[in-house]
């Protein structure tokens, strides 16, 4: 009974994420988890609950004996200006999130699932509309060696994506040489793709003030996205490395600093679409996104017993050239600033809250198929969870 629960959770949260996210560093999260978000994004070196399975696996051994479960939901709110398009109207995007972990002595296992990142826009009445989510589902395994803590991860990745565009340039986008796929619907996309990925982690307390961690997640080599007649190549989600440290100077303080390197350069180049089995892109949607290095610095003060405070800051470049960048997918947003606050509501329960603002980013396209294209892109993204231990 309680796997059929489990099973039915993960269905319904499927459905939920797979038109639920939005770009920040680049298609992923700028943190995972509002504990996280609240310091930046850092996560490599210390316990942040369950979504250590987004961020470093080898940290779920550090959250002390016994089950715990968390249950997340936050929001990605974007702002894309353009001089070609005007406003894009995807303002809000639902990100819901839930994980289970389970440690006996010196294993840990569990499951979650999670939405990974995304991009969208929806231009009205232009015939631009765009909607990309991926989401994993997790199943993670820690030791710890006392002093080391290893883990890994299986990943179940699922992309699912909406596009229209008037290829033609005629004012809608009915033509056969236009893209349009679109199932009208929040919790599904009309092309879907799926693939398998890994993580790798470990942590090392060098003192009773600091710990080192390191990790790495795989490339998913994701299947092409098909429905409605339509198949989308080269679309896949990077590999990344972080080295990470937590350095506590005093039992109520920490400060966390994460340098990741996300490597768009191997999965974002020339996507192609196909209608009916032909080729309607050409070099439309090429793309050459840069690697992307990521410096996540937070701090956590505990103000008394129950209320902990977080502040921080994710620090990163556009991984998009000028020259590539589209109204459609507009990922160029670069730093964010976060806070957040942690609550005991008992010695089992806890409820933890980040905000997160991406400052405006502009850019002009220098390309041959978008010379002059003017995009601005902020956001303004937050996350609350529920914790419960037992």
């Amino acid at each position: 009974m309680q796997l059929k629960k489990l099973t039915a959770a993960l269905a319904f949260t499927g459905l939920a994420l797979s038109g639920s996210a939005f770009a920040t560093n680049g298609m992923v999260l700028e943190g995972y988890g509002p504990i996280s978000l609240g310091m930046g994004g850092a996560a490599t070196a210390y316990d942040n609950g369950t979504a250590a399975m987004m961020n470093n696996p080898a940290t779920l051994a550090l959250g002390g004996q016994g089950s715990r479960f968390d249950f997340a939901l936050g929001t990605i709110g974007p702002r894309v200006n353009t001089n070609a398009l005007g406003s894009s109207d995807a303002g809000q995007f639902a990100m819901p999130a839930f994980g289970y972990t389970n440690t006996s002595g010196n294993l840990t296992y569990g499951i979650g699932m999670f939405a990974q990142g995304g991009m969208g826009t929806d231009y009205d009445p232009a015939p631009a509309f765009a909607e990309v989510s991926v989401g994993r589902v997790i199943l993670p395994l820690a030791y710890s060696m006392g002093n080391l803590t290893i883990g890994g991860s299986i990943d179940y990745v699922f992309a699912a994506m909406d596009l229209v565009y008037d290829m033609t340039g005629d004012g809608d986008a009915l033509d056969p040489a236009d893209i349009n796929f679109k199932d009208n619907t929040k919790y599904s996309g009309k092309t879907k793709a799926n693939g398998f990925a890994g993580k790798l982690g470990l942590t090392y307390k060098v003192s009773d003030q600091v710990t080192l961690g390191a990790t790495y997640q795989t490339k998913a080599n994701l299947s092409d996205l098909k429905g409605g007649g339509y198949k989308m190549t080269g679309f896949d989600m990077p590999a990344i490395a972080a080295i990470g440290v937590a350095f506590k100077p005093s039992d109520k303080m920490m400060i966390a600093v994460d340098v990741k390197d996300v490597m768009w350069d191997d999965v974002m180049d020339m996507p192609v679409v196909y209608k009916n089995g032909v080729d309607i892109t050409g070099n439309g949607f090429t793309q050459k996104w840069d690697d992307q290095t990521v410096i996540a610095i937070g701090l956590s003060y505990k103000i008394n017993d129950a209320l902990t405070g977080r502040i921080g800051a994710n620090l990163s470049e556009n991984p998009i050239p000028n020259q590539y960048v589209s109204p459609l997918w507009p990922a160029i947003v670069e730093n964010h600033y976060t806070a957040g606050i942690g609550y005991a509501l008992s010695k089992t329960s806890n409820i933890d809250f980040a905000v997160s603002y991406a400052p405006e980013v502009k850019v002009t396209g220098t390309g041959a198929g978008n010379l002059g294209l003017e995009i601005k892109h902020s956001q303004l993204n937050w996350q609350l969870m529920y914790s419960h231990k037992f």
